[in-house]
């Protein structure tokens, strides 16, 4: 795989558009939501991508396997430190991402925070530049069923069950939807 990939400009919209089920509810709604989700389908691994989804899930009692974090909330610093939540019995990993992009460093970050999971070990992947397009790694990487959360700028709590369906299309968006930079 190339080392540094850039979004299309032209496929900037097509990631606003939520890749599973959107809950437009106030964020503790929402948890209650993907509470009853994660009951029903009983994920190997629930993944959280952003900071203000990752507190959200944490406070309402839900303990990601692994949380994609910048530190940062709507490109402003998290007034919840992240860190602080998860910092014990959380592996803490680290790359780079700048904004708009997928490094190939932090989409080995992501494999790697994933097999940390699969092994029993929870992850906490922090994001030095931009967290939000890791959320398809994530999906593209989660074992079969698992559920990866993460938040659209319009309010909502995204929960993708990662179907190998949604896998194939998203592994190939990432192939397409990417030019090298």
């Amino acid at each position: 795989m190339r080392t540094h990939l850039k979004l299309r400009e032209e496929l900037r919209e097509a990631c606003r558009i939520p890749l599973g089920v959107a809950i437009y509810r106030e964020p503790r709604e929402a948890v209650l939501l993907i509470r009853e989700l994660i009951q029903a389908v009983r994920p190997p691994m629930l993944i959280s991508v952003g900071d203000f989804v990752t507190a959200n899930l944490w406070h309402s009692g839900l303990r990601p396997d692994i949380a994609i974090v910048d530190l940062r909330v709507m490109r402003r610093a998290s007034e919840r430190d992240v860190r602080g939540m998860l910092g014990k019995g959380y592996v803490v990993l680290r790359c780079v991402n700048p904004p708009g992009t997928l490094t190939q460093d932090a989409i080995t970050r992501v494999k790697d925070a994933v097999r940390a999971a699969e092994e029993g070990s929870r992850a906490l992947l922090i994001v030095e530049g931009e967290e939000d397009l890791l959320a398809l790694p994530a999906i593209a990487f989660a074992p079969d069923r698992s559920i990866v959360v993460y938040g659209l700028w319009l309010g909502a709590a995204v929960a993708v069950i990662c179907h190998p369906y949604v896998k194939r299309g998203v592994k190939r968006f990432m192939r397409e939807g990417f030019t090298e930079a």
